[in-house]
């Protein structure tokens, strides 16, 4: 008879899918709020509520979103840990859907002002503990293709987004604008129908010292019973780095520190991870692209709107790819990778709008095409996954909330300037993209190690003293690269949490004995 436990009837991956579908439709909500506020910049009914503002203060419509998701991942920095991912995350949601009615029902600047924080304070949130959800519940092995099909939904939202503003640009009135900035109620309620029907992450509940629902969690997800062999190691894997972390790390403070584990080196990297990400130029084309279209490339609003569309749906197809490459290649590979792509995509984009000619023109649209395939490639699911394989599970959420601040920073000034820049520096703005992708690439040769299927209790011993010396981080990159050390590494931290797990029960037993030995004299 199978004892496994379930939820909503579901177990092992296929629990794991539930998981990822639900962490997708989070992620399509970011992928549509991406996008959406892209068409409206050049709808003539949106503009004129706001009295057809300047191109700055256009900038900051779109990116005032940006400032609330930045603070709700800070939120994430200073208290995420107190609660579980799961409330977070239904907070989170709640949240956005708060922000949509105040857009929705806008008639001035300062309500749609507000409206925007609001739903971007609850996205900061759910994009913080998502990935960090997801990652703790998946496998090593299937982590990467979780990530990847969930960052596929995120496109599905700009996607969705994008041809919404194209279907509604037909519309006379204000409902051209309004149904899309409603739409993102719908993502809201599919997320809290099924959130509470979900297990909690079991590494959460087994730090806050919730034995049995973590070992109920975790058996369901591996498709196993409670009891099983496998179950009781990776729950002992868990508390040994665990042990570990309470020794050496612990307070939101550890994040700037070594705290025994290079705490601030880890969180240092994820937070460049989100930078270099957004830096590259990515959300340019994901929040601004139809103004991009039209107002650098030179097309009509039709045809901007048409051709960014199908860049989304291009978007889409190209992020099949990590499915694959996100399982089976290495994460600094595809960092490489893609960060060279991207780099020369944006150089031939300065060169072909640069000249100026028509024809030209639509070439530099087509390899803005590519430049969304290099992006999907190298740094959309595998930049989400790499901060929480990175950082320590008691860092993980602060860490992952600083990581998701740097994110929503440097969207805010990416998408705040990139208005403003093109009208006045031009193609320019192409190859200032260009360099920072190029200047990437040996950032990541140097400092990024490699984590591909790493059980996440491994990466503590990657970063542990090595015969009583604190290896330097070039020397935990070359030895993250080296296979033969990481089986060594997972070799000790099965040795060390089943001795652990030994000595326990040693301690136990005595404790027992002692207290049954004191029962018998009072007697």
């Amino acid at each position: 008879m199978d004892t496994s436990p379930r939820f909503l009837g579901l177990k092992g991956q296929k629990l794991v899918y539930a998981v990822t579908f639900c962490s997708s439709i989070g992620f399509l909500l970011f992928g549509y709020d991406l996008g959406f506020m892209g068409g409206l910049t050049t709808a003539p009914e949106f503009l004129a509520v706001f009295g057809n503002p300047n191109a700055p203060l256009l900038a900051f419509l779109v990116s005032s979103y940006e400032v609330g998701a930045l603070f709700g991942a800070l939120f994430q920095f200073w208290l995420g840990d107190r609660f579980g991912r799961k409330p977070n995350n239904i907070a989170g949601a709640i949240l956005v859907a708060v922000g949509a009615v105040l857009q929705t029902a806008s008639f001035g600047l300062p309500q749609f002002l507000i409206g925007r924080l609001v739903a971007g304070f609850g996205l900061g949130t759910m994009t913080t503990v998502i990935p960090v959800w997801l990652t703790e519940c998946a496998t090593p092995t299937s982590r990467g293709r979780m990530m990847a099909m969930q960052l596929s939904n995120l496109i599905m939202g700009l996607i969705i987004a994008n041809w919404l503003d194209y279907g509604m640009a037909s519309y006379p009135g204000s409902i051209q604008w309004r149904f899309p900035c409603a739409f993102q109620i719908v993502f809201c309620i599919i997320t809290c129908i099924f959130m509470p029907f979900l297990p909690e992450s079991p590494r959460y509940l087994l730090r806050v010292g919730n034995l049995e629902k973590g070992i109920m969690a975790l058996a369901a997800l591996r498709g196993r019973p409670k009891d099983d062999t496998d179950v009781g190691e990776e729950t002992k894997e868990i508390q040994y780095a665990l042990a570990v972390e309470a020794e050496e790390a612990g307070s939101w403070s550890d994040c700037f520190r070594d705290g025994g584990i290079h705490g601030f080196w880890r969180t240092l990297i994820g937070f460049s991870a989100n930078f270099f990400q957004q830096a590259s130029g990515v959300n340019v084309m994901s929040s601004l692209g139809p103004y991009v279209f039209q107002e650098s490339i030179g097309m009509n609003r039709h045809d901007a709107l048409l051709v960014s569309g199908g860049l989304q749906v291009w978007y889409f197809l190209s992020s099949l790819l990590p499915w694959y490459t996100t399982n089976n290649v290495g994460r600094r590979k595809l960092f490489m990778i893609g960060s060279g792509g991207m780099g020369v995509c944006m150089l031939l984009s300065a060169i072909f709008v640069g000249i100026g000619s028509k024809g030209l023109g639509y070439a530099a649209a087509v390899v803005l095409y590519l430049f969304q395939s290099f992006f999907t490639l190298g740094w959309q699911s595998n930049m989400w996954i790499y901060p929480s394989e990175l950082l320590p599970l008691k860092l993980r959420l602060r860490g992952g909330a600083l990581a998701v601040v740097s994110q929503w920073l440097f969207t805010f000034l990416v998408v705040e300037i990139t208005p403003p820049m093109i009208t006045n520096i031009g193609y320019k703005s192409y190859i200032v993209f260009a360099v920072i992708n190029f200047v990437t690439i040996p950032f990541v040769y140097f400092f990024y190690p490699e984590t591909l299927k790493m059980p996440l209790e491994a990466v503590d011993l990657l970063f542990a003293d090595r015969s009583g010396e604190r290896p330097t981080i070039s020397r935990v990159v070359k030895d993250s690269t080296n296979r033969e050390f990481m089986a060594e590494i997972a070799r000790a931290l099965q040795e060390r949490a089943t001795l652990r797990a030994d000595n326990e029960g040693i301690v136990d037993m005595e404790k027992k004995e002692m207290d049954h030995s004191e029962f018998g004299s009072k007697m």
